[in-house]
């Protein structure tokens, strides 16, 4: 498929079928918001709301006002989930409320999950820059001063950790992600210092040269638990490496954006799954009858159990996350290996996940190591699938500018 192809194909899926499921079956246009708990068919499964998802909205409709056209549809989606999310979720204490009912009733008060918070930070500050709105960017910057207060005290005990004082990626990764799109528009000397720690926390500190690998989880002091020294989540370390890659190229470091990409090749040689296809979720490296603990996804009722040194858990949201990273590398080096492993999450994607070819818009979010169907959802994707589109197709319309020409790092 050329370039042009390619770009068609991903506009047709984003404004042909994804945005218009979401506008039917996800957004909430009576009360403000949006609801996840979707079957691939748009059935509403329930009408709650979960924070994560609601920060997400909010970037993705204001990204798509900023990038794609400024149509003020997508800017009064994001206003409305942005009233929504600031009328209800704020608790007296100071911390946010983590899930609600669908008219904005509290069912989950804050019980320690800070990626929602996160997540309202990185809508919020791209919503202040296509709505002018000061408020918003400050309330941005308020919210990721004290997200990095609490991950730097010693007691903070993350969703995805096993103990207090361990602090995962993840948390990294957002942390650099959030800062570095709030740096390119409002200079900020704290927040220069929180993106510069969040980078070396990813590159010098989660990263284990004994397998080549990121460790997800890391002790306050930046040891390595019991336990942890051989755990990679695969998906969570292309995805981190990607955005790191993306401010090296903004600051101009060639050398930190080689070592990335060498580090994106890595995770996806170690992480493809060469019989079955698709990406494995985490690998416990050499741990051959290691019982990986039950795991449910975010927002949905699946309960997954895997033993042995993989867990062939294979997430959708890492095909997406693959796509950004290697069409990064393709748009600057042309590299083979980049493109094949485009292509092959590519593939995976359109014959594994998508459910048009049973006539039905969502898709499976979350599948076994055969990646077996699933005849109904109990929760859609309101970030990684849109953010992937958008992302590629701007990367796509650059590479098309030049004739497909790399760009060069």
């Amino acid at each position: 498929m050329d370039l042009p192809q390619l770009r068609r194909r991903y506009h047709d899926e984003l404004f042909g079928n994804l945005l218009p499921f979401w506008d039917r079956y996800g957004i909430d246009h009576q009360h403000g918001g949006v609801m996840h708990a979707l079957d691939h068919d748009g059935t509403l499964l329930s009408g709650n709301k979960v924070s994560w998802f609601q920060g997400r909205a909010i970037w993705v409709y204001s990204f798509l006002y900023n990038h794609f056209g400024q149509n003020p549809a997508h800017l009064e989606i994001a206003r409305r989930t942005k009233d929504f999310l600031l009328r209800y979720a704020p608790q007296p204490d100071g911390w946010w409320a983590e899930e609600f009912a669908r008219d904005g009733r509290v069912i989950r008060p804050f019980r320690g999950d800070l990626y929602g918070m996160y997540f309202a930070a990185e809508g919020l500050q791209e919503y202040a820059w296509a709505a002018r709105d000061d408020k918003a960017r400050d309330l941005a910057f308020a919210l990721m001063r004290k997200l990095n207060g609490r991950v730097h005290e010693p007691d903070f005990r993350s969703m995805d950790a096993d103990a207090p004082g361990q602090r995962p990626q993840g948390v990294w990764m957002v942390s650099l992600n959030i800062a570095r799109q709030m740096q390119a528009r409002w200079p900020d000397a704290e927040m220069q210092e929180l993106l510069d720690e969040a980078i070396d926390a990813v590159m010098n500190r989660h990263y284990n040269p004994e397998i080549g690998l990121n460790n997800e989880v890391l002790n306050h002091d930046f040891s390595r638990p019991p336990g942890h020294a051989t755990l990679c989540v695969l998906g969570h370390s292309v995805e981190t490496l990607w955005m790191v890659a993306e401010e090296a190229l903004q600051r101009g470091d060639r050398d930190l954006w080689d070592t990335c990409t060498r580090r994106i090749r890595k995770h996806l040689d170690v992480g493809w799954d060469h019989v079955y296809g698709g990406f494995c979720d985490r690998v416990n490296v050499d741990q051959g009858g290691y019982v990986w603990p039950e795991y449910t996804p975010v927002g949905t009722s699946l309960v997954f159990r895997f033993t042995g040194e993989y867990c062939y858990l294979k997430p959708l949201w890492a095909l997406h996350e693959i796509l950004i990273a290697t069409l990064n590398v393709l748009e600057r080096t042309g590299a083979a290996w980049a493109a094949r492993y485009f292509e092959m999450a590519q593939q995976a994607i359109e014959e594994k996940y998508s459910m048009r070819k049973y006539g039905q818009p969502g898709y499976m979010l979350f599948a076994d190591r055969r990646m077996t169907r699933v005849p109904h959802g109990t929760r859609q994707d309101n970030y990684h699938p849109l953010r992937q589109l958008m992302l590629c197709l701007l990367a796509l319309d650059r590479m098309i500018g030049r004739e497909g020409l790399p760009a060069g790092a």
